[in-house]
């Protein structure tokens, strides 16, 4: 074969090009990929959104399978296009619902038949953070649950003010009631542990009405 037929044929095998991740760099966002023994360097992955919107997947892990395009042939030019799944890293789906697996355990899943967006973070005893307020944006931001009915399974801790109220709004508490400091009021006369009553007198007569 010619010096010039077998530069064809390698920058064509070169085009979609099949590989595993070597290391990654994340200050960079490259990756180095092995091809069968042959290390790419600085290779870019592909993202969901890249311009005003951008979007980050968090890189990729050592011996993940990629598949790379390279303009030209040309392999030091290649971006990583997807993932694809190997013995080593199966398929963490079996059915029609979009499902993310992390490396701690930590599942995002969306049963379509239900209609559940299901988020698990148990297995790394971990935690699920929603922030709409900062330092920097001095409007009052808001965080709306809409539904008939929102269970707590577990404790609740409310770190301000806790309003109730709306149209036939009622408050049920079941279990020991325990409060420390501050003051309890309704309608705004103190009916806590220092209030008073009126028209008070010994014998078996009630007080009058809270002070």
């Amino acid at each position: 074969m010619s010096y010039a037929l077998a530069q064809i044929d390698r920058i064509l095998a070169n085009f979609i090009k099949i590989g595993r991740i070597h290391s990654v760099d994340f200050d960079a966002g490259t990756a180095t990929v092995d091809f069968d023994g042959e290390l790419v360097t600085d290779l870019e992955w592909s993202k969901d959104r890249a311009g005003a919107d951008r979007s980050w997947n968090g890189g990729y892990t050592k011996g993940e399978q990629v598949l790379v395009l390279s303009p030209s042939g040309d392999l030091s030019q290649g971006v990583i296009a997807f993932a694809i799944s190997q013995d080593a890293f199966p398929n963490v789906g079996d059915s029609e619902n979009p499902k993310r697996v992390f490396a701690d355990g930590t599942t995002i899943e969306y049963d379509k038949s239900s209609h559940t967006l299901f988020v698990d973070a148990s297995a790394s005893s971990g935690h699920v953070v929603i922030r709409c307020n900062t330092a920097q944006i001095q409007a009052e931001s808001t965080i709306t649950m809409d539904a008939p009915n929102t269970v707590c399974t577990g404790n609740l801790t409310v770190a301000k003010s806790l309003s109730m109220g709306g149209s036939g709004g009622t408050a049920t508490l079941k279990g020991n009631v325990a409060m420390s400091g501050g003051t309890l009021t309704h309608d705004g006369k103190n009916i806590g542990e220092s209030h008073k009553h009126s028209g008070v007198q010994t014998g078996s007569g009630n007080s009058g009405g809270v002070v």
